[in-house]
């Protein structure tokens, strides 16, 4: 059967209007949330380029002024006046409809005080009003470091990787030598690179003589080869076979002698003299005979070729501006924590070939390491650095730089980093070699490194006295 419905042309209509506007409202919701998450979208881009810009802004300021630091204080949180501006100034500068005032500038937790937090809030424009809901609130958080967080667990690393082709004493086997029978406590990590096996003697060695190697703290020897212990009695047994690790001061910026001093053209040569003696450059070195004495004043003290030698009975002070002359009993007075420390960067120079650092077995060394804060336009990256030799030139198959050759009396207080990336270094012990025990706060980053005497030697760690890499740019 054949049923006929018969309907009139305005209640079709009539549908269709309903449907219009439904697909209409919906096209228009669709729109909203197309365009006005799409506006969110670039507001919060536009606020997360403003929060990271004015978060290194801010950090940028961290070591300007003193005390530096965001806040000035190890477990502050509240930025310093000068800190907070340098984030506003940004933030204004950048986004000129934003009200800087109302942005949230911390000091980061967990950064030794060396980063900062911008936090910013918005609200995104809307082209359909309040058609999806409420106005579209958009949030940004920008952290950026400048500075040293990241301590050391190292007492010693040794880069010297193992060339068995090499001329025999240069091959890394050993990279770190016990010589003469010392007694050597450390109480940090010990790495040593160099993948000699213990068939050719090992990466660390003695040379025959009894010598005795400690670890404390639960620190281990770390060997990318093997060991051979012969006379040597190691506690614990080192741990063999790890992977090599890179230098971790490879990226130190290189020391920029531009507008620096320069001191002498010339070799000084003191001989039963005393002078105090001012950083800046020092072409062809510097060496100190018999009984003479130098006051070295807070800086970095370049020495272009000729290196630097101070003899068995000479004496060498760190000391504060200003101070010129102390003794070993007053030294302490007269070179304060944070005002008074140096660096001697040794380098070839333009007519001269690099030269040795040389101490003699009977000098006084009273020195602290570089410390930033004790001169004008201090360099952040060299914070206790104490000696550091130029990585260049290279040692080769034919070419080893000059040995850096530390020893000293009853009279030696030094703390710091060695660095010497591309050179040997040896530690002597007290009167000529023998006897006492050498007390010391030293970390060693060198290519090889050998202990002499049978002098005891104790190394104590604290990886506040050493060099740590400077960490900058955002990280969250």
């Amino acid at each position: 059967m054949i049923r006929w419905s018969l309907r009139s042309p305005g209640s079709e209509r009539g549908q269709v209007v309903v449907i219009v506007a439904v697909a209409f409202t919906v096209i228009l919701m669709f729109l909203a949330v197309v365009f006005d998450g799409g506006s969110a979208l670039v507001r919060r881009r536009q606020l997360q380029d403003a929060s990271d810009a004015a978060a290194l802004a801010a950090a940028n300021a961290i070591h300007v002024g003193t005390p530096r630091g965001c806040s000035g204080s190890q477990f502050g949180t509240t930025p310093r006046a000068s800190v907070a501006q340098a984030a506003r100034d940004s933030l204004e500068a950048n986004i000129e409809w934003f009200d800087a005032g109302t942005a949230v500038i911390s000091c980061s937790p967990g950064y030794d005080d060396w980063a900062v937090t911008v936090e910013i809030d918005a609200v995104a424009p809307q082209f359909f009003g309040g058609l999806i809901g409420d106005p579209l609130e958009v949030h940004s958080r920008s952290v950026a470091v400048n500075g040293q967080i990241r301590g050391s667990t190292y007492s010693i690393i040794q880069l010297d990787p193992h060339n068995p082709s090499w001329p025999n004493g240069r091959r890394g086997c050993p990279s770190i030598l016990l010589s003469g029978g010392p007694s050597v406590t450390l109480q940090g990590t010990v790495h040593a690179n160099s993948a000699c096996p213990a068939a050719n003697g090992g990466a660390l060695a003695t040379n025959g003589n009894a010598a005795n190697l400690t670890m404390q703290n639960g620190a281990r020897i770390r060997l990318v080869g093997g060991y051979s212990p012969a006379a040597l009695t190691i506690t614990p047994p080192p741990i063999t076979g790890v992977m090599p690790i890179k230098d971790p001061l490879a990226g130190l910026p290189p020391v920029d002698t531009t507008g620096m001093t320069v001191r002498s053209t010339s070799r000084i040569v003191l001989n039963n003299q005393t002078m105090v003696l001012e950083p800046g450059i020092y072409r062809g070195g510097i060496q100190l005979r018999n009984s003479s004495v130098a006051y070295l004043r807070p800086g970095i003290y370049v020495l272009e070729g000729g290196g630097l030698d101070i003899g068995a009975q000479a004496s060498v002070y760190s000391v504060a501006a200003g101070v010129s002359s102390t003794t070993a009993a007053n030294w302490a007075t007269n070179c304060p924590d944070e005002s008074c420390g140096i660096l001697l960067f040794n380098e070839a120079g333009s007519s001269a070939p690099m030269g040795e650092i040389s101490v003699g077995a009977g000098a006084t060394l009273k020195l602290r390491a570089y410390e930033p804060d004790a001169h004008v336009n201090g360099i952040v990256d060299y914070e206790n650095i104490l000696l550091w030799q130029d990585a260049a030139p290279v040692p080769t198959n034919s070419y080893a730089q000059p040995e850096v050759s530390l020893s000293g009396g009853g009279t030696v207080t030094i703390s710091g980093t060695i660095y010497a990336p591309s050179a040997k270094v040896t530690m002597g012990g007290g009167s000529g070699g023998s006897g006492g025990v050498t007390n010391l706060t030293l970390q060693f980053i060198s290519w090889d490194l050998e202990f002499r005497g049978n002098s005891s030697f104790v190394f104590n760690f604290n990886n506040q006295d050493f060099a740590r890499p400077t960490n900058y740019g955002l990280i969250e």
